[in-house]
């Protein structure tokens, strides 16, 4: 193997790097947070007030080499490394004081000195950058999600971390740090929903319906609310649980083929609307058979169900990562949004490994629209509500039972088939007013 001097001089880069990585780890295990915080803000914010002069020529050497590539790297790991071990030894509240770090006016100030004058010039790149904005949302758990000055998109942050928890580019401590942060706030909505909705349905009086106001996870009313919980309650008249295990039985030693024209069927994309109906199914059906056509004679099997599930996700929502497609705008603001949350749901019970795919896509729709106001994101914003409920009730601890309140009526809640054109007329047969929720830990 030829060594290059480009590849002698990366090599030489990582090793600085590493010294670097395991100065900041050595800080934050065995130093007082507010003496890390002196340490990251000496070296990459004052640099030369830096006591340790291993370290202080580490950077000086990726400065030199005017690579801001491995510099924002190198800021990155080391502000994770922080946020990780803070987060693990319950210290999350130095979170903020990290990222109060990047506001310190020295940043912007003119200086005769070259190396300081490219550090800040790096420094000022990195404030505006999306990884910032990515190392910003480890904040939300100091304060109130409802923060009037903070952007709707971060109440959704569970999706916009799973986009880093499963990049391979991150660092280990990033993705860590991004795992642990997801997984709670997602458990955090599903016990929110769970008190939330229980209060809701046994205290009717308005005295005590403004009192749960307060923890409403979600932006919905509590009506749409409990409705919606209501509808997606895995023993109710949508019952999309009961729905993916037929489905599932129905498909084994099936043609791929056979598969596709079975999988139509039981996605049932039936909307009040005709025409939108047609539409989308006419747009789904020629894409999704010309999808590897060259094994529609081959027995289905769960690699092919996992693609063609994430071919359907991405036609539903964005299939390039740079716009979303037209079948999203029709079904977000053509029809109620409950039947967008069915269909992806529908998808995502048919194969697990689908979830985490499904969300790097929710992330993407949250990125989009972010640069609006809530005012003007209010279909996008109750979409995905309705969506993490479905994903409370489908993938949570808690089981919600479904319950007829009726004592003079003994019928059981049928579970309803939804062939085509029937959704919409049963939903609209369901009397809410009938049932109530009952929640308990599984």
């Amino acid at each position: 193997m030829f060594w290059t001097a480009d590849r002698i001089y990366s090599q030489g880069i990582e090793q600085t790097q590493q010294r670097i990585y395991e100065f900041f780890l050595e800080v934050v295990r065995h130093k007082q947070a507010d003496d890390a915080l002196d340490d990251f803000k000496h070296l990459f914010i004052d640099f030369s007030a830096h006591k340790n002069s291993e370290i202080k020529e580490a950077l000086n050497q990726i400065l030199i080499s005017y690579n801001e590539k491995e510099f924002f790297y190198t800021l990155k790991r080391c502000c994770y490394i922080l946020i990780n071990n803070w987060t693990v030894s319950s210290n999350r509240v130095y979170i903020q004081d990290l990222i109060d770090v990047f506001n310190h006016p020295s940043i912007y100030k003119q200086t005769a000195s070259i190396k300081l004058r490219t550090l800040r010039i790096w420094l000022q790149s990195f404030i505006e950058s999306e990884d910032f904005k990515a190392l910003k949302l480890f904040t939300l758990h100091a304060s109130p999600l409802s923060n009037p000055e903070q952007n709707w998109s971060n109440r959704f942050a569970s999706y916009l971390l799973t986009a880093q928890y499963t990049n391979p580019a991150s660092s280990l401590e990033q993705r860590q740090a991004a795992n642990l942060l997801s997984q709670e706030m997602k458990e955090k909505f599903k016990f929110d929903l769970a008190m939330y909705t229980a209060r809701l349905n046994h205290h009717p009086s308005s005295h005590h319906a403004s009192q749960a106001a307060h923890n409403n996870p979600t932006s919905l009313s509590s009506n749409v609310l409990n409705l919606v919980t209501l509808m997606l309650t895995k023993n109710s008249v949508l019952n999309c649980q009961g729905q993916s295990d037929k489905f599932l039985a129905s498909i084994k030693n099936l043609s791929y083929y056979d598969f596709k024209v079975r999988l139509l069927e039981y996605l049932d994309f039936a909307i009040a609307d005709p025409e939108i109906s047609e539409t989308v199914q006419t747009q789904l059906h020629d894409g999704l058979f010309q999808l590897k056509s060259e094994h529609h004679e081959y027995v289905v099997n769960p690699h092919l169900i996992l693609k063609t599930a994430k071919y359907l996700i991405g036609q539903l929502t964005s299939s390039d990562q740079e716009n979303l497609t037209e079948l999203f705008h029709v079904l977000l603001h053509h029809t109620n949004p409950l039947n967008f949350v069915v269909i992806l749901l529908k998808l995502l019970l048919i194969h697990e490994s689908i979830h985490c795919y499904l969300e790097l896509k929710i992330a993407f729709v949250i990125k989009y629209y972010s640069k609006y106001s809530a005012s003007k994101c209010k279909s996008i914003i109750a979409f995905i509500d309705m969506l993490n409920i479905s994903l409370a009730i489908y993938t949570g601890k808690t089981r919600y039972n479904l319950v007829r309140m009726n004592p003079y009526d003994i019928s059981p809640l049928k579970e309803e088939s939804t062939q085509s054109g029937s959704q919409d007329l049963h939903i609209a047969k369901f009397n809410a007013k009938e049932y109530r929720i009952f929640s308990q830990i599984r």
